[in-house]
């Protein structure tokens, strides 16, 4: 498994223009969604319009819906269709029909069509009953409706009626469609742009809002930072004075106790107490050890010969623990030209999984190797230890894994990146990557 610890954060430009695009992506989806509801909406409304122009109009005819037309009388007839051609047919309504309740067709602009018969439907049966008034779209495949096909699609309105003997009638007008589309399409206009306008100005003022959060979220995790390296550098320090007051003071006695047991070691085997001469000899090897181990101690709190004596050098004081501990290292370090900030966080870095496999891994060997190139140098850790899942355990502190983040977080910050290779039974591999300068 692989992780890359702390991915860089988005410029504020950035994470704003990815703002603005969902945004935009957002309000092209709303508008959209609005402009399909709208439409429906609005042509529905045309529908319900046009029905009601065309029920007008039936009632202009009414006056001479004679029972006259109900025998084909021509002088019935005739009267009816000066009335409708007068009052009723239009650019907008093309065809009129009037049927009777067994589906003949009684009247009809288009004359062909008078005295044909056709089956009334349930709805338009309804209708001739009861009254009522209905529109729905012309199917112009149907056989009452083979003259009109060059109408393309028309919009059926039909009125029940009676004449004026009280028989039941049904009164059909046919409209263009693209009168009732040409109407919705003037209310989507009027209404488009002020919506449109509503949701681009919501957008607007949203920008300067999210600007003004992501320059918050820059500032504070800048000052996060800034407060990481004040953290570090007083760390630093304070490492620097704890191996300065070991080494001038604990260090020092011990060594001088050690010195002295040895010497009274020496005392009490000329004067034949040997027991004693053993004794003394084992509490001043012991002090001897413990005073190695604090100075080992020391080196890795502030490695004294980092910068003056080099990478190398520091890294070989790190490792050399580990070999007496009976672990198998190999220790590769190519020169380079390496600025003091990038060298510090090498060893750190370094410092840090030799640390973790001293304590956790149960390795058997381990390799560190350090080469680079004119811009970039690469540090490489790697154990064969009992590894561990990254993500789950690098931060706590039972693992021992707090520094990584840490770490990640300077080589973020310098430029470069940490990336952590492990799984459980497999060792492990840490890897960064710094700008050398």
């Amino acid at each position: 498994m692989r992780p890359h610890y702390s991915p860089r954060p988005a410029s504020v430009g950035s994470a704003v223009a990815v703002f603005a695009a969902t945004g935009l992506a957002a309000l092209v989806a709303i508008w959209i969604s609005v402009v399909w509801v709208a439409r429906k909406d609005s042509t529905r409304s045309a529908v319900l319009d046009a029905r009601d122009i065309a029920v007008a109009k039936s009632t202009t005819v009414a006056p001479v819906l004679s029972d006259g037309i109900l025998r084909d009388d021509p002088a019935a007839l005739a009267r009816l269709d000066t009335e409708v051609r007068n009052k009723v047919l239009s650019p907008r309504t093309v065809r009129v029909k009037i049927w009777s309740e067994e589906g003949r067709i009684l009247y009809s602009d288009d004359t062909p069509l008078v005295g044909q018969r056709f089956p009334l439907g349930p709805s338009e049966r309804a209708a001739l009953l009861t009254g009522s008034s209905l529109a729905h779209v012309s199917d112009l495949t149907e056989p009452e409706n083979a003259r009109d096909h060059h109408f393309h699609k028309l919009l059926e309105v039909y009125d029940g009626m009676r004449t004026t003997g009280g028989t039941p009638v049904l009164f059909e007008a046919y409209l263009r469609m693209s009168s009732v589309t040409a109407e919705s399409r003037r209310t989507m206009a009027s209404v488009a742009p002020a919506f449109l306008a509503g949701l681009a100005l919501l957008l607007l003022v949203q920008i300067p809002v999210a600007w003004s959060m992501a320059r918050r979220l820059q500032r504070g995790r800048e000052q996060e930072k800034r407060l990481l390296h004040r953290a570090i550098e007083a760390g630093a320090v304070e490492r620097r004075h704890i191996a300065a007051d070991l080494h001038d003071g604990v260090v020092q006695a011990l060594a001088g106790n050690a010195f002295s047991l040895a010497a009274a070691a020496g005392e009490a085997e000329r004067a034949g107490m040997g027991e004693v001469a053993r004794t003394v000899g084992t509490a001043a090897a012991e002090l001897r050890q413990t005073v190695r181990e604090l100075r080992n101690m020391m080196v890795a709190i502030a490695p004294p010969r980092l910068h003056q004596e080099g990478l190398a050098t520091a890294l070989a004081d790190v490792v050399s623990p580990l070999q007496r501990r009976g672990v198998a290292t190999t220790l590769s370090v190519e020169p380079v030209a390496i600025s003091r900030g990038a060298e510090s966080l090498v060893f750190r870095a370094a410092q840090e999984a030799l640390r973790n496999v001293t304590y956790h891994a149960d390795a058997s060997h381990v390799g560190v190797t350090v080469e680079g190139t004119k811009d970039t140098i690469r540090l490489r850790v790697e154990d064969n230890g009992v590894g561990f899942v990254p993500g789950q355990g690098e931060t706590s502190r039972e693992t021992g894994h707090m520094g990584l983040p840490l770490l990640a977080e300077l080589a973020e910050e310098a430029g470069g990146r940490l990336d952590i290779h492990s799984r459980p039974g497999a060792g492990t591999l840490l890897v960064l990557e710094v700008p050398v300068r």
